[in-house]
């Protein structure tokens, strides 16, 4: 015999809580980092377990900020739980055997519940699953964006036309030679360091902070 808290709807939240995340089941990893008796620190423990296993934010888990009654930050993690299930399984203690084997039937659940749903519900159970699945795609290509424009081996440096892609904002030559122009001088004047990088075309081209290149571009083009 199990000695797991059977799934009604009583006992869902007594072993681990579980609550909803945009539109999904979710663990706070902070609670089962508590449940597994941890000799770790938190932070410590959850980032060393998403390095290892390549857990993919947004996917996996979503890390979110809070603010504390004495005003103290700390960063949280949901976790989705199929990752929730697999962190526990790797512990490697008999705590983390119990939780995989409580989000197994936290899952066999769901599916249950799933088959019960009326032709309405599915739909907008299945629309949902499809906005998710849109923003993950938009979050990705907006990452392989900035990896294209942001090529420098500075953090935070630019070319004129790598900003202008990442914010979809057409620059013909004659106005990238004047943005480039200005951002050199607002470097020199606020004694900024300026990089450069291989260009086919040009030989090199010079790349400049994000912030003074969001100033420049924010200026009319005479």
């Amino acid at each position: 015999m199990s000695n797991y808290p059977t799934m009604n709807a009583t006992s869902v939240q007594e072993l681990i809580p579980i609550s909803e995340q945009n539109g999904k089941k979710a663990v706070n990893a902070r609670h089962l980092h508590a449940f597994l008796e941890s000799k770790k620190q938190f932070s410590d423990w959850i980032k060393h377990r998403i390095q290892k296993y390549s857990f993919v934010e947004n996917v996996d888990y979503q890390s979110f900020s809070l603010i504390g009654e004495n005003g103290g930050k700390s960063i949280e993690y949901a976790l989705s739980l199929n990752c929730a299930k697999e962190i526990a399984m790797v512990e490697g203690n008999a705590k983390g055997k119990q939780a995989r084997q409580y989000f197994i039937e936290c899952e066999n659940r769901l599916k249950e519940q799933s088959k019960s749903l009326t032709p309405a519900e599915m739909f907008l159970q299945n629309a949902q699953l499809m906005v998710e699945h849109d923003k993950r795609i938009a979050n990705v290509e907006n990452e392989l964006h900035v990896l294209k424009a942001k090529t420098a081996t500075i953090p935070d440096y630019f070319t004129i036309v790598g900003y202008g892609t990442l914010h979809h904002v057409s620059v013909n030559l004659r106005q990238a030679s004047i943005l480039g122009r200005r951002a050199s001088e607002l470097c020199k004047k606020r004694n900024l360091s300026m990089d450069r990088i291989p260009d086919p075309r040009f030989g090199e081209v010079k790349m400049y902070p994000r912030e003074v290149l969001e100033e420049v571009f924010e200026q009319p083009l005479n």
